[in-house]
């Protein structure tokens, strides 16, 4: 298939995604928990509103597919699949039930079973009107017009993403003031794919979740966006190096404008904690 093909079937199941998760807004249910999704989480009327439209679109472009999603889990349809799809229907979903326009819709799609095989990648946010977009090899986008990284080069007037889930508890708060005392000014905005994506356009200098506790769907759109855009990016998940294609994958994440700030920022997680970031997988295990 060519390669422009998935990315508009990305692009498709994306932004459907999104006009039912909006329309679960307007309609007041879209923040009613409604059970628990395959990936540990409560489910949202709006995630599975999102994401049933999202599969539907990938089936009719796409026919035989495999399917890593948050709220069904890990599945097959039609058979045996070339394509994995990795989909994350609300990303930011306390962000989408207190009613912050910061939430995305995620879609990712891989030749193979790691992060590095995502070839083509779309995150829509519909209350903000943004679509970053990437093609592996292609460049990345921004509302179709392309996008790269800053050249920031140091902490000190950097704008830095920190990613700060619950489940990570004092962890990112306690790198946090190290980063401000190094001259930083720290974000979080509580959705990583859109975190992850306003490095690849500019808008921030770095994006660092090095707590044990972020999922593969939550990043494998934006992972390709970002690289796609000419950021520095390190990743490790729970077994290797390598980020495996799976719910049950936990993994650390940092991508920076330039490979100096990346490893002042890495080098920073060990002067904080005393250990390398690679041994929180250790205790983390899913």
């Amino acid at each position: 298939m060519d390669p422009s093909l998935l990315l508009e079937a990305a692009r498709k199941a994306a932004r459907r995604g999104g006009e039912a998760a909006v329309k679960a807004i307007r309609e007041g249910v879209g923040s009613s928990v409604v059970g628990r999704g395959e990936g540990g989480d409560y489910s949202l009327r709006g995630d599975v509103e999102s994401e049933k439209m999202i599969l539907d679109s990938l089936l009719e472009d796409l026919g035989t597919i495999r399917i890593v999603s948050e709220e069904m889990g890990e599945r097959r349809h039609n058979g045996e699949a070339e394509f994995t799809a990795i989909i994350d229907p609300i990303d930011g979903s306390r962000n989408y039930k207190r009613g912050l326009p910061f939430f995305a819709v995620s879609v990712a799609i891989a030749r193979g079973e790691t992060l590095e095989d995502v070839v083509a990648a779309a995150i829509y946010a519909p209350l903000l009107n943004l679509e970053f977009t990437a093609l592996k090899g292609k460049g990345a986008f921004l509302n179709g017009n392309l996008i790269h990284v800053t050249t920031h080069t140091t902490l000190k007037d950097g704008i830095v993403f920190v990613g700060s889930s619950p489940k990570a508890v004092f962890l990112p708060h306690t790198y946090t003031l190290n980063l401000v005392s190094r001259g930083a000014i720290v974000r979080s905005l509580g959705s990583a794919s859109l975190e992850l994506s306003f490095v690849a356009s500019g808008g921030a200098d770095a994006y660092i979740d090095y707590w044990g506790t972020m999922r593969v769907i939550d990043i494998a759109a934006a992972y390709l966006i970002a690289r796609e855009a000419g950021a520095w990016v390190k990743t490790r998940g729970f077994k290797n190096e390598k980020v495996a294609l799976s719910l049950r994958e936990r993994l650390l994440i940092l991508a920076s404008s330039t490979p100096q700030l990346g490893a002042e920022l890495h080098g920073l997680f060990k002067e904080t904690f005393g250990f390398n970031p690679e041994e929180i997988l250790l205790v983390k295990q899913p």
